[in-house]
């Protein structure tokens, strides 16, 4: 597995760490299946925005991301990833 799949959402995302989130309560699961519990008794539907989600297409068994895209994409975020899945984020 990428070091990028052991990444919860919000990092890849670059979320502000003090952004409010549902997925940040549930750290080992994947954000799309957070939502999707969140949603079952409503008519409202995250999945269609998640299946065009960087997360969401990373984790994918047959990604169209690779592990390098990956890695451009998160450098222009500011954030390095090691190969173990560590991270670090640069504050401008």
């Amino acid at each position: 597995m990428s070091p990028f799949g052991k990444l919860p959402c919000w990092v890849i995302m670059n979320c502000a760490e003090d952004k409010e989130c549902p997925a940040k309560n549930h750290p080992h699961q994947d954000c799309w299946e957070v939502f999707k519990a969140i949603e079952a008794n409503t008519f409202n539907s995250s999945f269609n925005i998640c299946r065009d989600c960087i997360v969401f297409l990373s984790r994918q068994k047959d990604s169209p991301v690779s592990s390098e895209e990956m890695k451009q994409i998160m450098e222009r975020k500011g954030i390095t990833v090691t190969s173990c899945g560590n991270y670090t984020r640069h504050h401008s």
